[in-house]
């Protein structure tokens, strides 16, 4: 009972050569996307950019085609004021990362996110309402914290 147990391979009673058949290169199959994944990628990268305008690190102009035009005045005016202020201390560069955005789905055409936008210095809440129109998702609430 106490023999030591041999792991053999069992010997091959002829070797079998077998050729490939010929097969026509295969193209890249390009998946569709999911239309959440889309949206996921697109609430965080305009949480992003929206957070980073507030910042003054971006130019309120580099979003101005996904927020809505009422929105557009107070990021815009806000983002005026704050670089007013910083005008007597030295600029911060602030890398900014936005964690896994959560959807709500309240029509076809509107979603509200919640994502939590974090630098090196600070985390904020997020929160925007984003409404489909003409092809493309535009933010027409934004409110961070």
């Amino acid at each position: 009972m106490n023999t030591p147990l041999t792991l053999s391979r069992p010997s091959p009673r002829h070797e079998i050569v077998r050729t490939p058949p010929h097969r026509e290169p295969s193209r890249p199959v390009r998946r569709q996307a999911d239309p959440s994944e889309l949206l996921v990628a697109t609430v965080r990268s305009l949480a992003v950019a929206v957070v980073e305008v507030l910042n003054g690190v971006r130019p309120a102009g580099s979003v101005a085609r996904w927020i809505a035009p009422a929105l557009r005045e107070r990021i815009r005016t806000h983002a005026a004021l704050r670089q007013d202020l910083a005008r007597a201390v030295a600029p911060r560069t602030s890398t900014f990362a936005a964690g896994t955005p959560r959807l709500c789905a309240i029509s076809e055409n509107v979603v509200e996110a919640a994502v939590v936008v974090r630098s090196a210095r600070r985390h904020r809440a997020v929160a925007m309402r984003l409404e489909h129109e003409r092809g493309r998702w535009l933010i027409t609430q934004f409110v961070t914290v």
